[in-house]
């Protein structure tokens, strides 16, 4: 299995990366409908569900690489 830091990572590892994000995502909305949450917590919950949700659709969209010409340019090869 190919990690995530491969040029071409495994099915299985971007499947792990993906449920992972869910999971969380998952997870803050419990604790969002808790009554027993304190306002500190809730407001860390605030600030890491929208970056957690960013992540995971960059992870399903994916980042687009520049493409090979553009290196070469910027290093004058």
């Amino acid at each position: 299995m190919n990690g995530l830091t491969s040029s071409t990572p495994s099915a299985s590892a971007i499947r792990l990366t993906v449920s992972g994000f869910l999971l969380l995502l998952v997870q803050s909305g419990l604790l969002l409908m808790s009554s027993s949450l304190s306002s500190e917590n809730g407001l860390l919950i605030w600030i890491l569900t929208p970056l957690a949700a960013a992540a995971f659709l960059a992870a399903l969209i994916g980042i687009p690489e520049p493409p090979e010409a553009h290196w070469r340019q910027l290093h004058g090869r």
